[in-house]
């Protein structure tokens, strides 16, 4: 493990820049090109952003996000892995995604020739048992953007949409539960919250997949206050969360890269799909797999042997009833049954033919949600 601070300067409430510091611990994996992010910023603040005296204890925000992204590198350091681990601790969070910002803008001066698989932002994961029963803290929300990014407005984005951070989000909502089958996701389709922000924001801008852990609830009471105390948190509830965060990571950095140079053709009744072998990773076979347009998640998969690079399917044979519109990928499993992310983009069958979904590949692209689609 490979620790140090990473300076950057930062305005606040005097006229001049000052040093803040990211805690950085880098875990090298044997491929340095990739690379996995486990980050929560650590500093805190109360209500008043300038206020530099009153009391700001950030029990839950932050402390428990930090205690998140230790624990994960405290149990996955000595491990070896194919993908680099990167854990970050970010200062400035408070001030406008400041440290985040910085590192994502630095990435290709701090990891030369890397590119970011998954950024995994762990943000208020302290579980205020003041507003979460016990049924709330063994669930968490999961915040992932479309393409466009919801940003603004109150509404959420829908299910007949993909990204690289929604491929993110159903592998987390798929190995998160294989592994900690006490937790369930609640998908958000959505950046953040309306209003609010996070450290994934600055790495989705970057055109890098990131998504936020959050607690189902949240006391404003709580939140950049003095009353932000470890009393109203539940450490069994983030230990959990940091389950959850290492099963993925793990997962990841040991399985291979997705397939390449993935297409499709047909329609909702038959599709065939053809691809290149991943650009890393050994390779035992692959999956190709479909969701209905109106779910997250994909409905069964299909084995390919790793012999193959093309698969001729019925819609049935992926789970898919009716002659609806599905989207579908393909994954890269190896002999240990580490699982890659699916393909990106994914592919849109409706009765006429598949096809690229237009704008998919414009992920950094930013939208006001439309009033009809507001949350009333």
């Amino acid at each position: 493990m490979q620790v140090r601070l990473d300076e950057y300067g930062q305005l606040g409430c005097v006229a001049s820049s000052v040093a803040r510091h990211n805690v950085v611990a880098v875990l090298p994996g044997a491929h340095p090109s990739r690379l996995i992010v486990v980050g929560g910023h650590y500093d805190s603040r109360t209500v008043d952003l300038f206020d530099g005296v009153s009391p700001a204890p950030g029990a839950n925000d932050s402390g428990s996000q930090t205690a998140v992204v230790l624990e994960a590198a405290r149990v996955m350091a000595g491990h070896s892995f194919d993908a680099t681990l990167v854990f970050v601790a970010f200062a400035g969070e408070e001030q406008q995604l400041a440290g985040s910002t910085a590192f994502a803008s630095k990435l290709a001066t701090a990891f030369p020739g890397g590119a970011i698989e998954a950024m995994l932002n762990c943000d208020i994961v302290g579980g205020d048992s003041t507003v979460n029963d016990d049924g709330a803290l063994h669930q968490f929300r999961l915040f992932s953007p479309g393409t466009p990014r919801e940003l603004f407005g109150s509404g959420s984005g829908t299910t007949d949409d993909t990204s690289p951070s929604r491929g993110v989000m159903r592998y987390i909502g798929v190995w998160g539960s294989a592994f900690v089958p006490s937790m369930t996701m609640l998908p958000n389709l959505r950046e953040d919250r309306p209003g609010r922000g996070g450290d994934h924001q600055p790495f989705i801008t970057a055109g890098y997949p990131g998504v936020r852990f959050i607690e189902p609830n949240e006391s404003l009471a709580h939140q950049h206050t003095g009353s932000d105390l470890v009393m109203y948190v539940t450490p069994s509830y983030t230990a959990r969360i940091a389950q959850i965060v290492v099963a993925v990571a793990a997962s990841l950095a040991r399985a291979p890269t997705p397939p390449t140079a993935v297409t499709a053709t047909g329609n909702a009744g038959a599709v065939e799909l053809r691809w290149s072998r991943p650009a890393v990773g050994s390779v035992d076979h692959y999956v190709v797999a479909a969701r209905p347009v109106t779910s997250n998640f994909y409905v069964q998969r299909v084995r390919v042997e790793s012999s193959l690079t093309a698969a001729s399917l019925q819609a049935a044979d992926l789970g898919i009833e009716g002659d609806g519109a599905f989207h579908v990928s393909v994954a890269a499993v190896d002999a240990a049954g580490h699982e890659s992310l699916f393909a990106y983009p994914e592919y849109r069958c409706d009765s006429t033919s598949c096809v690229v979904p237009p704008g998919s590949l414009e992920i950094t692209v930013q939208r006001q949600l439309a009033a009809s689609n507001q949350v009333k």
